[in-house]
């Protein structure tokens, strides 16, 4: 291979790092766990027909592909405004973009945005409109947000539940255990960009990025952090007990906020900043395990049930 073609294939890869690829296979996976989700609970028992339609609807097909271009828009605009801050914080990412180049970047952030659009218009008028919001939200977290205290976290968070919360109202909101889901897993989230934030406390602060550690400082971080999961996982137990016929995706919701309450607790008895590395971790697992928990629930539910048609859903 000639040198131009390795310096194309170096470049190729460092777009992919630009875009976080790990990111965007979880999130096209994760949609496609909760279509088919959905619909196995929205046909009962009848699982051809679920699966029939869970392959044939060319709107979650749609809604899929527009995903995978606008959040890898969504990077690249971002990676653009943290490029400073990332030569402290994150120093391979700095160097992937700059080795990309702003002007690769930059067309690239408009073809992708645009074909983005062009799948969600492909789906239905109502998900353009969705998607076309999506993406200014995704441009003003970048430009203006991602500099405000909490608003930044906050934000991430719903940024990263956006397309999965396309599909439910895709499905008409139907399976209403799905609002908890999406409560539990914004908290979880919201917990997670708390702690990651505190990692990366010396280029926010060095550039003017107003997170939650720096205006509440390490243990007020850690208290906002164990407040929200405290008081999440309360609100949850409470309205769980309430309730008479106790849904499987609510035991993943349950457990997943049970796990962020501890982690958040060990957190606070820990001192050292060096812990925070294997706090973090932690409750990225947890966030995968959100998404790893429909794929076993949707095993039991169409597998099992479909080869041995012993599981009743």
């Amino acid at each position: 291979m000639s040198l131009l073609g390795h310096r194309t294939v170096l470049r190729f890869i460092y777009f992919l790092g630009v875009i976080r690829w790990y990111n965007l296979l979880l999130l096209g996976i994760s949609q496609y766990l909760l279509a088919a989700y959905i619909l196995l609970v929205k046909n009962g028992s009848d699982k051809k027909m679920a699966f029939w339609q869970f392959l044939t609807d060319t709107t979650v097909h749609s809604m899929a592909l527009a995903t995978l271009f606008t959040v890898a828009a969504v990077f690249i605009i971002n990676s653009f405004y943290d490029l400073d801050k990332d030569w402290v914080n994150k120093s391979n990412m700095a160097l992937m973009s700059r080795a990309v180049g702003t002007g690769q970047l930059a067309n690239m952030y408009i073809v992708f945005n645009t074909l983005g659009l062009l799948f969600a218009f492909f789906a239905s008028s109502k998900v353009a409109i969705y998607f076309i919001l999506f993406q200014f939200f995704g441009w003003f977290y970048s430009h203006k947000m991602q500099k405000i205290a909490v608003l930044r976290e906050l934000s991430a968070s719903i940024l990263t539940i956006a397309p999965l919360l396309a599909i439910w109202i895709h499905f008409s909101l139907e399976v209403p255990q799905l609002g908890w889901y999406f409560l539990g897993l914004m908290t979880v989230l919201f917990v997670k960009d708390i702690m990651k934030d505190l990692a990366g406390d010396r280029g926010n602060l060095i550039f003017g990025y107003k997170t939650v550690s720096i205006v509440a400082g390490q243990e007020g971080s850690k208290r906002l952090a164990w407040t929200i999961a405290f008081l999440a996982t309360t609100v949850f137990g409470i309205a769980y007990f309430q309730i008479t016929r106790v849904h499987d995706l609510l035991q993943i919701t349950g457990l997943g906020l049970v796990l962020t309450f501890l982690n958040t607790t060990l957190w606070q008895r820990l001192d050292e900043t060096k812990h925070l590395k294997w706090m973090l971790r932690l409750q990225k697992s947890v966030v995968l395990f959100y998404f790893g928990g429909l794929l076993v629930l949707i095993m039991y539910r169409y597998v099992l049930f479909f080869v041995y048609n012993i599981i009743q859903p």
